[in-house]
């Protein structure tokens, strides 16, 4: 039966060929878009026809970046299968309702236009997504932080997105039916969906499994509303029954836990208790969410904590919650962590995701700076190489 249940929850690792699948992707949402269009000139001025022709526009020249950016990859792609080691791409937060929402008039994709090439070529990326997932085509409330139309498939699989997690506070906050969209838009989408009571993901590549775990403890109302859900809530006895179970058919275990303070920054007692209950029970990296900002590496154990990804995309007007890092974490082919490579980001404007030394390179080269010294003062072999922290394990 656990067979059986590793099967089913396994992304298995191919070998990408060249195609122009994400520029489908883009022409899709354009004529999504342009449907929408039609449908509202009865009552929109020439004005706003123009606007949204401009955005058509701004579409299919993503696109033409985006078609020549996928032969780039693909050879990035190619060249690591080589390697009997594992890339996985691992991501701050994505909340795209609400502002974003308005800021990008429902052209989801054109938030990641800036790290496509960076986020595409790793084995695996995932990343928490504490975002409903609507059928319509418009959001009536638009003000809503926490739904998004499925036009944002279209962005989730520009950015290379293999599985999300839908452990979080704010996946219940409409009805059960939304969320039971949510998970099916996704999945139709081939996006695995990490965060299911007692349904550990794996990734398999070169006969080698890596297993995440995602869980949720920060409660909205009662726990009981996300277990009828099948969300996964924090448990101490679960969490350890459900890192056995993934010991016992992978090689390496990510433990990812949604908790702590959304506005206060620093590392609490209860983020500490789950990080090193994971660890002592044999999890190989332990990351998070929800909490303010990022945090710098610290190991336990000789295992390395991300307390916090922070937020790839959000409309928070906390700086902390603006500034982040991708993490491209490269593992071995004896399955050990050989380096965790951290390019710094900036959400821009409630609207677009960019290379921090593309947004300010000042700014960038401090926060580079702040996070290199403390992650060198917890006793990491870490170094700013070209742009980016890279440490080496």
């Amino acid at each position: 039966m656990l067979q059986e249940k590793v099967k089913r929850s396994t992304i298995v690792f191919k070998e990408e060929t060249v195609d122009v699948a994400t520029e489908d992707v883009y022409e899709n949402e354009g004529n999504n878009n342009a449907e929408n269009v039609e449908d509202e000139n009865q009552t929109t001025s020439d004005e706003e026809n123009n606007k949204t022709d401009m955005s058509i526009e701004q579409i299919n020249n993503l696109a033409n970046e985006l078609s020549k950016e996928n032969s780039r990859d693909v050879e990035n792609k190619s060249s690591e299968t080589k390697s009997n080691g594992i890339s996985l791409m691992l991501l701050g937060e994505i909340m795209m309702g609400g502002e974003v929402t308005e800021n990008l008039n429902y052209i989801y994709t054109s938030a990641f236009k800036n790290i496509y090439s960076i986020t595409k070529a790793c084995d695996f990326t995932y990343a928490n997504f504490s975002t409903n997932i609507t059928n319509l085509d418009k959001i009536e409330d638009a003000k809503s932080k926490y739904i998004v139309t499925k036009q944002v498939t279209s962005a989730l699989k520009a950015i290379g997105l293999d599985a999300v997690s839908v452990a979080s506070d704010h996946m219940l906050d409409f009805s059960d039916n939304i969320f039971n969209s949510t998970v099916n838009i996704l999945e139709d989408s081939d996006i695995f969906v990490a965060g299911r009571k007692d349904t550990p993901v794996y990734f398999e590549k070169n006969q080698k499994k890596v297993a995440l775990i995602s869980t949720n403890a920060v409660i909205l109302g009662t726990s009981k509303n996300y277990t009828k859900n099948d969300i996964s809530v924090y448990d101490k006895d679960n969490l350890i029954k459900n890192i056995k179970e993934a010991k016992k058919s992978s090689d390496f275990v990510i433990v990812d836990c949604h908790y702590g303070r959304e506005y206060t920054y620093g590392i609490n007692d209860q983020m500490r208790e789950i990080a090193y209950t994971a660890i002592d029970n044999g999890a190989d990296l332990v990351i998070g969410s929800h909490a303010l900002g990022v945090y710098p590496i610290v190991k336990y154990k000789n295992k390395p904590i991300i307390y916090s990804t922070g937020y790839l995309m959000s409309d928070s007007d906390l700086n902390a919650a603006k500034e982040g890092f991708l993490y491209k974490l490269n593992v071995s082919d004896d399955l050990k962590i050989s380096s965790i490579e951290m390019t710094p980001i900036y959400i821009d404007s409630k609207k677009e995701v960019k290379l921090y030394t593309d947004y300010n390179l000042q700014k960038a080269n401090s926060y580079l700076e702040m996070f290199n010294n403390w992650q060198v003062q917890n006793g990491l072999n870490s170094n700013i190489k070209n742009g980016k922290i890279v440490v080496e394990f």
